[in-house]
């Protein structure tokens, strides 16, 4: 992975054939993330069990590495993927150190005095496409490993009726730590996600940040 470069100075894609290692870590150890799917100029955004299947785990319905969710029918997430494959994923492994007073005193001090530097410190934004499984094997297939990967309480959304089966094959990813160095990255051949001009229409210059 090359070295990270500052937010703010432009970057190129480092193409490689796998997702960088500390994405694939953070894919591995998280348990939740954030779909982003859009129809025509609408946005929308869903939290998401998963399950990341490396690549040569899927055969023979998938080669390369993808990420499973369910969804049902009735919604907007799975009305968008049907009329755009386009979607965008964020995934991260910091911890909130945000505590309320109604917080149980046992964990807010647990909290307090976690050791910070054991703490991963990645968000990335990965950005692919996405596919509704149409075939009862491939679905029977990627339900099963998406049920062993989650706990139980997550079957209902998984193994229920009118579900669907998403995959999602990822081409170029975005990667900041906590300082805001950012790295980016894209399989070879992938399209380039859009980037904006380096200075708005009132002159300011854009962020180029991970938002």
């Amino acid at each position: 992975m090359p070295i990270l470069v500052h937010a703010h100075e432009p970057v190129d894609a480092d193409e490689g054939a796998s997702l960088p290692a500390e994405v694939i870590s953070c894919l591995k150890s998280a348990r939740f993330l954030q779909l982003g799917t859009s129809y025509r100029d609408y946005p929308h955004v869903s939290l998401m069990n998963y399950t990341y299947i490396p690549k040569g785990d899927a055969l023979p319905y998938e080669e390369d590495a993808v990420i499973v969710m369910t969804s049902e029918r009735l919604t907007k997430k799975f009305f968008n993927i049907t009329a755009n494959s386009r979607v965008s994923i964020l995934v991260h492994d910091w911890v909130s150190k945000q505590t309320t007073n109604n917080a149980p005193q046992g964990l807010t001090q647990f909290l307090l005095s976690m050791n910070q530097a054991e703490l991963s410190s990645i968000s990335a934004t990965l950005n692919g496409r996405a596919r509704i499984v149409d075939n009862q094997e491939e679905e029977r297939f990627f339900k099963e490993k998406h049920l062993a990967s989650n706990p139980t309480d997550a079957r209902r959304f998984i193994d229920a009726e009118n579900v669907a089966v998403i995959v999602v094959k990822v081409s170029s990813a975005r990667v900041a730590d906590l300082d805001n160095n950012v790295v980016n990255w894209k399989e070879p051949g992938a399209e380039s996600t859009p980037q904006p001009n380096n200075v708005g229409s009132n002159g300011a210059p854009y962020s180029n940040g991970t938002s």
